[in-house]
């Protein structure tokens, strides 16, 4: 600023001081900011890059204005307030709707104590098909009665617990190694009740290793071993019933006029039938049986002939004398009865008297059977239920009982049924046919602490009501 300008106004100074200078030549022009080359990131920024990256860039930088004492004050005074945030307030809803009480659900296992528990799978050995078939996966156990000492298997499957396997073990019971396996084991069960009757079944349960089968082994042996003198026992005070039928073969035979097979021979047409006798020895239909399967000589064309109704008449043709057999079958599982029966042309007409034994027969076969008779177990019986009856009728209703019996659910039967195994006394009148899955009582004869143990369970399983 030369010297005569120090005189100027303020105002006339600046206005020469703001006046543009000439241009710059491009020889001696400084590099202003307009004329730097063209970098990278001005070529990003043409399309966009460039100004996203400044604002992502602020963005992550933040606010940060001001000293660091500053920011740290801020920082605290914003937690401050967070903390000082009211709370909001607690809402309550009504439930639409309220659940139940918890119901307690019994398994039938709480007079039972656990002496053995390992996880397995279970097979089934199915006959008609020749094969095995996967019963389920889950924990075999061993529970021993806490009052009776008897113990017996019981396995459910995973998730659902339903039953694949529940049945004593049983003294006759041998554990067999599965072939090409050293971790599992076959069995045989004359009675299981997983499904709700008794039923011979054969089973298989594999394990993971052999160690584990052999600790099943072991526990399995040692309860056969407990349980062998409790079965003798009840075996020991347990009747056995048989009820005795005479049985009448009646074979007929003429001659008819056929070319005969044997010269001098003559041709014959014979037919058996078969009855069953009353007590006055009067012929009755042998309704007890199903069916009658007759099995001739093996020179006849279709040998083997079965009938189905009463009374069960067998007609043929020919000649020649032989003894045949005859297998009467009844309702009962095993209940198969074989006579032998000789047919011969002596004379026109001739009968044969067998008689046949009924081993505990069910209910129903001995109700068939007293259409020929009373038997001879009903007298003793009637005088068992009299006595009992003036004993009973005072404290319980038998017939309630009676009709909460069948209105029980299979798992409450079962726990019935050893109810009353473990506590009658010599004069319970009961029947326990294994081959036809059927068990009898005679609750007249049943002693008072036991009548009143099965009332309080049928009360409670809500089957009687008082």
């Amino acid at each position: 600023m030369s010297a005569e300008n120090d005189n100027k106004p303020l105002e006339e100074v600046k206005a020469e001081d703001t006046t543009p200078a000439p241009a710059a030549t491009e020889t001696n022009a400084p590099a202003t900011e307009e004329s730097k080359p063209v970098t990278s990131s001005s070529v990003f920024s043409m399309f966009g890059g460039g100004l996203k990256k400044e604002k992502k860039d602020e963005e992550d930088r933040g606010d940060n204005s001001g000293s660091a004492k500053a920011q740290r004050e801020a920082a605290a005074a914003a937690a401050a307030d967070e903390e000082q945030a009211p709370e909001s307030e607690d809402v309550h809803f009504e439930p639409v709707i309220h659940l139940t009480e918890k119901v307690e659900i019994k398994t039938n296992e709480e007079s039972e104590e656990q002496v053995f528990k390992m996880r397995a799978k279970l097979f089934k050995y199915f006959s008609e098909t020749r094969e095995w078939k996967e019963r389920g996966t889950g924990d075999v156990r061993l529970l021993k009665h806490k009052e009776s000492g008897k113990t017996r298997l019981v396995m459910r499957r995973d998730k659902t617990l339903k039953v694949c396997a529940n049945h004593y073990v049983t003294p006759e019971m041998r554990l067999s190694p599965n072939v090409g396996s050293d971790r599992s084991w076959v069995w045989n069960a004359a009675a299981d009740v997983s499904e709700g009757e008794p039923e011979a079944v054969t089973l298989a349960i594999r394990f993971a290793n052999s160690e584990n089968a052999n600790q099943f082994k072991d526990a399995f042996i040692k309860a056969q071993e407990e349980n062998e003198a409790l079965f003798k026992k009840t075996e020991t005070a347990q009747e056995t019933t048989e009820e005795g039928r005479k049985i009448k073969v009646v074979t007929e035979q003429h001659n008819i006029n056929k070319p005969a097979v044997n010269e001098g021979f003559p041709m014959k047409e014979w037919t058996v039938e078969i009855y069953i006798l009353d007590q006055d020895g009067k012929e009755k239909p042998a309704r007890c049986f199903t069916k009658a399967v007759y099995h001739l000589h093996p020179s006849f064309e279709n040998p083997v002939q079965t009938f189905t109704e009463p009374p069960f008449k067998c007609t043929n043709e020919g000649w020649g004398e032989f003894e045949m057999s005859i297998d009467l079958f009844t309702t009962e599982k095993g209940g198969k009865q074989t006579i032998l029966h000789d047919l011969n042309f002596h004379a026109p007409q001739y009968e044969n008297i067998h008689d046949i034994q009924f081993k505990n027969p069910s209910q129903a076969l001995q109700q068939l059977l007293r259409e020929t008779g009373p038997l001879p177990s009903d007298e003793e019986r009637k005088l068992k239920k009299g006595d009992g009856a003036k004993k009973k009728s005072k404290s319980f209703d038998v017939e309630k009982m009676a009709d909460g019996l069948v209105k029980l659910s299979e798992d409450d039967l079962l726990q019935v049924i050893q109810m009353i195994h473990d506590h009658k006394d010599e004069s319970t009148y009961i029947q326990n046919n294994i081959d036809a899955g059927e068990f009898s009582v005679d609750l007249y004869t049943l002693p008072e602490n036991l009548m009143k143990m099965l009332w309080e369970f049928m009360v409670k399983a809500n089957v009687i009501h008082l």
